[in-house]
């Protein structure tokens, strides 16, 4: 199964502070949108990026580097309709923030504008399929996009345990979910959490190590659905490995010890919506250029869709606590409770 690690570009400030140059964003002589929007029905803030390709000039370098260069001066007319069952209900007028923690770049930094709204968008329910346009008033044409959301109380981790036993390379296990609504796409991670005392006589602090499991294509899980659950697999060594190298054999300190819980292990899944998918498979053919060639979003470049994010804490599988504890190098002592 096709894996892939491709960074979205700022879709709320924290993505900010990793935004790069993943669309080509200089055209001479031309004037692109250039949109990035993730809904969440979830999320207390939903964020928009709007700006345009660069007219670079002789020194593309300072042009990125100057916000007036790519954004569009003052505020936008920016608008999200809401549509139940096929159903117009609602105009969410969005606002503009500048946001200041954007790590430095190639583009400007560390301010960056984007267009907010704080109304509580919907999800999905069984009786109610919920879509969002976005229209953006431009200078000289109107933008329109349309985002179907992603998910809806269906949507959940099926798995209570995982399983690591002995660490074996080669050894697999395999994580359960209910597949999300109108999903294209699928990010998954793990994470391991245990509370760590340095000395006899330190604090006792809380610490957590987080890995991918990888980026999946709904399209290809649907090929290997387990009673309507779909199923990602995932290696027994992947925990060994993330302990090697956060904690190597720092634990040969006298007196320092690391307690596990009955639910140390976090999954987090977060559902795309079919344009990002779209979106990250072209991108990875190489097909997005300032020229508008190819886009998801007519007449524009970037993605706008939706997402939504579940978590589920588990159980450790198998023979996966005696195996930790029994690495004295490490210290795992199990304690049990939450």
């Amino acid at each position: 199964m096709k894996r892939f690690f491709l960074p979205v570009v700022l879709i709320a400030p924290l993505l900010l502070a990793s935004c790069s140059a993943e669309v080509d964003l200089y055209a001479d002589g031309k004037d692109l949108p250039v949109v990035y929007g993730l809904l969440d029905a979830l999320a207390d803030t939903n964020y928009i990026k709007i700006t345009h390709t660069l007219q670079a000039g002789d020194n593309p370098l300072a042009a990125a580097a100057d916000p007036l260069q790519s954004d569009y001066p003052g505020k936008l007319d920016v608008r999200l309709t809401e549509f139940c069952n096929g159903d117009s209900l609602r105009q969410i007028v969005l606002d503009t923030i500048t946001i200041h923690n954007k790590q430095d770049g190639l583009f400007y930094a560390p301010a960056q504008k984007l267009y907010y709204t704080t109304e509580q968008l919907h999800l999905n329910t069984p009786a109610s399929r919920y879509r969002y346009r976005l229209t953006v008033a431009l200078p000289d044409r109107t933008l329109v996009a349309d985002a179907d959301m992603v998910g809806s109380s269906e949507f959940k981790v099926r798995s209570g345990t995982a399983d690591f036993s002995g660490g074996f390379p080669r050894a697999l296990s395999d994580l359960l979910f209910l597949p999300a609504e109108n999903a294209g796409v699928y990010d998954i991670s793990m994470a391991f959490t245990f509370f760590e005392r340095r000395t006899f006589s330190s604090d006792t602090v809380k610490r957590t190590l987080q890995w991918p499991l990888g980026g999946f294509y709904a399209k290809q899980l649907a090929h290997q659905m387990d009673e309507g659950a779909c199923k990602v697999r995932y290696r027994h060594a992947d925990l060994y490995d993330v302990l090697e190298n956060s904690l190597g054999d720092d634990t040969l300190v006298p007196g320092l010890k690391r307690f596990v819980t009955d639910y140390p292990i976090t999954v987090t899944i977060q559902a795309g919506g079919e344009h990002l998918a779209q979106y990250r498979y072209y991108y990875n053919l190489g097909v997005f250029n300032a020229e508008g060639d190819f886009s998801v979003i007519d007449g524009a470049s970037g993605v706008f869709s939706s997402k939504m994010t579940i978590t589920k804490r588990l159980r450790l599988g198998g023979t996966t606590i005696p195996d930790l504890v029994r690495n004295t190098n490490w210290g795992f002592v199990f304690i049990g409770g939450d």
